[in-house]
């Protein structure tokens, strides 16, 4: 989400389409919880699968960082190497045109 910006049509069907991925991970989230018996019979709310998630991660983390001794140092080098980013090119919108059978095609 953190790339796509709503200054143009291609920024806006960008993140058109990330909030739709979102939502449907956050919606198989409860469902893969509420089949694995996980769950009552409410869903999370989005907060709450955020934060599982994060929980998660930083479990991942502190496993690896008490695994090898080098995570941290290699860590920290490609977060610098990171630091500064310059805005790419926005790339040209797919054009969604109808075949005669009424079938939509993506033409490049």
């Amino acid at each position: 989400m953190e790339g796509a910006t709503i200054r143009s049509k291609q920024g806006v069907a960008i993140a058109l389409c990330l909030v739709s991925w979102i939502d449907s991970l956050l919606h198989f989230e409860n469902y893969k919880q509420g089949t694995a018996g996980k769950l009552s019979k409410e869903s999370l709310t989005i907060p709450s699968i955020v934060r599982q998630a994060q929980y998660e991660n930083l479990k991942a983390i502190l496993g690896k960082i008490q695994q090898d001794k080098n995570f941290i140092p290699t860590w920290l080098a490609v977060e610098e190497k990171n630091i500064i980013r310059k805005r790419k090119k926005n790339n040209q919108l797919v054009t969604l045109d109808r075949h005669q059978d009424e079938k939509i095609l993506l033409c490049a």
